[in-house]
């Protein structure tokens, strides 16, 4: 953290930075500890791991319980009609058991005598059952088991979102390495070209150089100016993208101070234990955060199908309530297991076809929800297994073609020697720098394409975070 917080304050600081300055690298770590801690996606995807303890907590509360309470009175023609209280608490249970405790009182000339209650009410303590349908899943309990996943979702969903932001921005890093490694290659040439051009040119105004090499000279020292703006501008843009992925701990965007630069090839890591990889395959790809997450829907389709089997049951509550009149204030005393009420509800469609229909739906799904698993999983399979190869391609097109850089600076080097003791032209000297020049460029080239392919892998096994 301290780190990045550094290498934050150089990148914010470009404006105020004085000459004596020395450049500072900055890692491919270090910055993405920085995308890690204040970019905004990283924010978005710590959002949904809270959002989704918010949910478990809104599910949570369908178990808290709770008061209730009426109270109706009707006065008319001077007359109390009736007067009617009704209090109490009610506590629902995971066991669908729904246990009360209230507290009733009426009054009135015109009183229905169901409601009738003793002079100091009554109070009642009881349970509901249900014994049918909603006896082992209801809704409530339903909602919170999904709710209770949907924080494992969230979790896989910061995962995913994590890994597709590290990908963007490692590409973008990395393109910024090879526009940065062009950009000295080409800047280079040209310092070479600039210095033949002049000598040249010396030479022909004593005589000992032909008048035409200095045309050709100059040719070689504008094309590669050309270059050098081709290379810029790639370097430019590759840093421009590279700060869209800038930020401060204010939230605010930063770029890029021309003291910060990327490190040299040398630096990065060429190794990668592809064979453990290749062992270790199906467990690796079973731990992918979207497989994960695919797996989790598909066990919130299980609970609503368990649900839906439920919903096929009649409809059966038992409530009991034991009875008792306050006596000075004490709600035990003088109670006796003859005072109670008690009820049964039944209730179930002829046809059930609602009831059916949902719980196909919710098979289907469930099928869908299979199949796409099966696929997503063949795809992940041949995604790593792509990036694994490409790897191990480019890492032995680098090994060879390392020595072809080194061989093609030897001719480069033997042709100056040729040259400058009168044995060779300035054509075949240009001819040979060239050759460097493009085996350089195309040597970056694959160096990026290897590194692109050595984080391919982590992004594809779901570990770029």
């Amino acid at each position: 953290m301290k780190r990045a917080l550094m290498i934050i304050a150089i990148v914010f600081s470009s404006l105020f930075s004085v000459a004596q300055d020395s450049s500072q690298v900055m890692g491919l770590t270090d910055f993405l500890n920085i995308v890690r801690e204040f970019h905004p996606l990283g924010k978005q995807a710590n959002l949904r791991v809270e959002y989704g303890e918010q949910n478990l907590k809104a599910n949570r509360g369908a178990f808290d319980p709770y008061l209730y309470g009426d109270v109706y009175q009707k006065y008319f023609d001077d007359k109390q009609y009736y007067d009617l209280l009704n209090a109490g608490m009610k506590i629902p249970t995971w066991f669908g058991i729904e246990i009360d405790a209230g507290f009733e009182q009426t009054d009135g000339d015109f009183l229905n005598p169901q409601r009738s209650t003793p002079a100091n009410g009554l109070v009642h303590a009881g349970i509901s059952v249900p014994i049918g349908q909603d006896l082992f899943i209801d809704q409530r309990r339903a909602d919170l088991r999904k709710a209770q996943i949907y924080t494992e979702i969230t979790a896989a969903e910061q995962q995913i979102l994590t890994n597709e932001l590290f990908k963007n921005a490692t590409t973008a890093y990395l393109e910024w390495v090879g526009a940065a490694q062009k950009y000295e290659v080409f800047q280079e040439a040209l310092q070479l070209a600039r210095v033949r051009f002049e000598a040249v040119r010396s030479s022909a105004l004593i005589g000992e150089a032909p008048a035409i090499d200095t045309v050709e000279a100059f040719i070689q020292y504008q094309n590669r100016s050309i270059a050098l703006q081709d290379a810029t501008l790639e370097y430019k843009n590759a840093s421009a993208q590279l700060e869209v992925f800038l930020w401060n701990q204010d939230g605010a965007p930063l770029e890029l101070s021309p003291r910060i630069t990327p490190p040299s090839t040398e630096e990065f890591n060429t190794s990668s234990n592809t064979e453990d990889i290749k062992d270790r395959m199906d467990s690796l790809i079973a731990n992918h955060p979207k497989l994960a997450k695919s797996e989790l829907y598909l066990e919130q389709l299980r609970i609503q199908r368990k649900l839906d089997l439920e919903r096929l049951k009649p409809q059966l509550d038992l409530k009991y309530n034991a009875l008792n009149e306050p006596i000075a204030g004490d709600i035990i005393d003088g109670y006796t297991i003859n005072n109670y009420n008690w009820g049964l509800t039944f209730k179930m469609p002829i046809f059930l076809r609602k009831e059916r229909g949902q719980l196909q739906k919710t098979n289907i799904s469930i099928k869908e929800q299979s199949y796409a698993l099966d696929q997503m999983q063949r795809d992940l399979n041949y995604n790593v297994t792509a990036a694994i190869n490409t790897w191990e391609t480019t890492q032995q097109q680098l090994s060879g073609y390392n020595d072809v850089v080194t061989s093609t600076e030897r001719l480069l080097q033997a042709e100056v020697q040729k040259f400058n003791s009168g044995e060779s032209s300035l054509f075949l000297v240009n001819r040979r720098e060239l050759k460097y020049i493009s085996t350089q460029v195309k040597f970056i080239d694959l160096f990026v394409k290897s590194q692109k392919a050595r984080m391919l892998i982590e992004y594809e096994l779901g570990r770029l975070n």
